[in-house]
């Protein structure tokens, strides 16, 4: 009999943030469906654990001091602000229990795009060039990029405040995009060149040593070759235009350069046990980091359900070996002949799994 954790499961629902008149119409984008916390809660059990449905961070906090488990697996995206992604493992942290994935800091770096690119930038990390607009003043002497230029909330995900009209070839198409983010998303905007070319994601896992998952590419609309074409809300999200090719159409040779600079983001900003890194590749075949996301979705059609495929293993066995790099950081891990599941390691130059 399989020997497993007593494991919290902490998570946001779209139904726990429903939409006001006065809400952007992707305010809950980001949040998750129950259709993914019971996919999450059946890998868990399939690992020999025992789960604790906690919920949002609000039921975090009234039940904290009674909760009895072993560890935390958080996918709470948050609400509100700059550090709503934060705010579990803070409070995890505070109480001193045992928690998957990355810590406060890092997850209120990573969510705020401007912060993370200071990071990249520091370590030599390729990234569009950008600046930060506050609001519509003075954005013509901002403005040393030139155009295109794409128009981003500066910390929101799942392409919120993204539509066809956030890349922008002229002032006036800018000044109505930073404008609509100052005000709908009350927040500044993060203008960053926009880069021509191919998207890709490459999941990384692991603390010591981390370790690049095999590539996906993205295809929008039926094409890797994306042009000017780009995620968007709710054209892309909502109507299933977009696809993730794994294994990528593209070279060994840009295959690694990829994982390698996707183990060097999650380093940067010191990811814990998870991450996922989103590029763009120009025609010339320069590489830029868009975004690290160490809060990626665990959702049945993203990424982290279907690079196991090309591994010859299941997303069962990626998310247990998550747990397992969180248990081994707490010490916590116990020898696997007595239950416990095995982790799983990408040999990059084969791609092949070794358990």
């Amino acid at each position: 009999m399989k020997m497993g954790k007593v494991i919290g499961l902490t998570y946001d629902l779209k139904s726990d943030r429903p939409l006001t008149p006065d809400d952007p119409i992707d305010a809950n984008a980001e949040l998750d469906t129950m259709e993914t916390v019971e996919f999450i809660m059946s890998a868990l059990k399939s690992g020999g654990h025992r789960v604790v449905p906690i919920g949002n961070v609000h039921n975090l906090l009234r039940q904290i001091d009674e909760l009895d488990v072993d560890i935390v697996l958080n996918i709470c995206e948050g609400h509100a602000g700059r550090n709503r992604e934060s705010q579990v493992p803070l409070i995890l942290e505070m109480k001193g229990i045992p928690f998957v994935g990355s810590d406060a800091l890092t997850m209120g770096i990573t969510l705020d795009k401007i912060a993370a690119k200071k990071c990249f930038i520091a370590d030599g990390i390729p990234t569009p060039r950008y600046f930060n607009a506050y609001s519509t003043d003075n954005l013509e002497k901002l403005n040393t990029i030139g155009y295109p230029l794409i128009v981003k909330a500066r910390y929101e995900g799942t392409s919120k405040g993204l539509s066809e009209q956030s890349r922008v070839e002229d002032f006036p198409g800018l000044k109505r995009q930073v404008e609509l983010i100052n005000k709908r998303y009350k927040q500044a905007a993060l203008v960053e060149k926009f880069i021509r070319g191919t998207e890709f994601t490459v999941p990384v896992l692991g603390n010591e040593n981390p370790q690049a998952m095999p590539v996906s590419q993205i295809a929008i609309d039926g094409s890797v070759e994306l042009g000017d074409k780009f995620y968007t809300f709710p054209r892309v999200v909502n109507e299933n235009a977009v696809r993730y090719l794994c294994p990528p159409r593209i070279t060994k040779e840009l295959e690694k350069k990829l994982q390698d600079l996707a183990v060097r983001a999650y380093q940067s900003v010191d990811c814990r046990d998870l991450g996922r890194v989103d590029f763009r590749v120009d025609a010339e075949g320069n590489l830029y980091v868009l975004e690290i996301n160490p809060l990626p979705s665990l959702a049945k059609k993203d990424v982290f359900n279907i690079f196991p495929q090309v591994m010859e293993t299941t997303y069962e066995a990626i998310i247990n070996t998550i747990v397992n790099f969180a248990l081994k950081r707490y010490g916590m891990l116990k020898d696997s002949s007595k239950g416990q599941q095995p982790f799983i390691k990408l040999n990059r130059g084969t791609g092949i799994l070794h358990q």
